[in-house]
């Protein structure tokens, strides 16, 4: 059955943007952003979408918002993300936790194609093979899928965004192993799948193409959290 995917929402593509410059060092902690009214000129958006976005940042812990002053990029707390998770799966809301990981891995990708090295690759290729060799096994699948995406946050050479996503993945993989293994792993045509867009994300972080595994790495989130939900 085919599903509808939602277009993304204007903010969510301004936060995503945002994140990136914060996680690749390009805007580091204590940088004062713009006003609102520059970023809806800089991203030729409207300034809702501005605050929308601004308002995820800071629910994420990579903004602080000053009255009178501005917004300010902070360092990331990793224990308070940690506090933050458990709180956010309590309310059995994983979508939130899904946000914050097509933000993070997006620009993950984007990142490891513009920084790999060949030792990268050999990993990731070691992974692609371990997923071959994992077809119908759904929770060694899984394993590799999430060393895989590990992998890839590990070849963008952000110390930052490898520990943000250490949690993440973590937390997720633990509150979502049964309907993961349900929808994604149960499936020959959804295993081959997978295994055809990861190996896709690969050629585009292997050919430095750093928007084409941006794009790859979005299409391959959004899929997944479309069958999820």
């Amino acid at each position: 059955m085919i599903k509808q995917v939602k277009p993304k929402k204007i903010y969510e593509i301004v936060a995503e943007q945002l994140t990136e410059l914060i996680l690749s060092g390009e805007v580091k902690p204590g940088d004062r952003l713009s006003s609102v009214q520059q970023l809806a000129e800089d991203f030729n958006v409207g300034r809702s979408a501005i605050r929308e976005a601004l308002s995820a940042l800071k629910a994420m812990g990579y903004i602080e918002i000053r009255q009178g002053e501005g917004t300010f990029v902070k360092k990331v707390d990793f224990d308070v993300v940690n506090q933050m998770i458990p709180h956010i799966l309590q309310k059995d809301d994983i979508r939130q936790l899904f946000e914050i990981r097509k933000f993070n891995e997006t620009g993950a990708a984007s990142l490891a194609a513009e920084n790999r090295t060949s030792e990268d690759l050999l990993e990731l290729e070691s992974i692609l093979v371990e997923m071959k060799k994992t077809e119908g096994d759904g929770d060694l699948g899984e394993k590799a899928d999430m060393k895989f995406h590990m992998a890839i946050v590990k070849a963008s050479k952000n110390d930052m965004l490898y520990r943000l996503m250490t949690t993440v993945s973590e937390t997720m993989q633990e509150s979502m192993r049964e309907a993961r293994q349900l929808f994604l792993y149960s499936n020959e045509d959804k295993i081959k799948q997978l295994y055809d867009e990861h190996y896709a994300i690969f050629v585009a972080i292997k050919n430095k193409d750093s928007k084409l595994a941006y794009d790859k790495m979005l299409e391959h989130i959004v899929g997944i959290e479309v069958e999820l939900f």
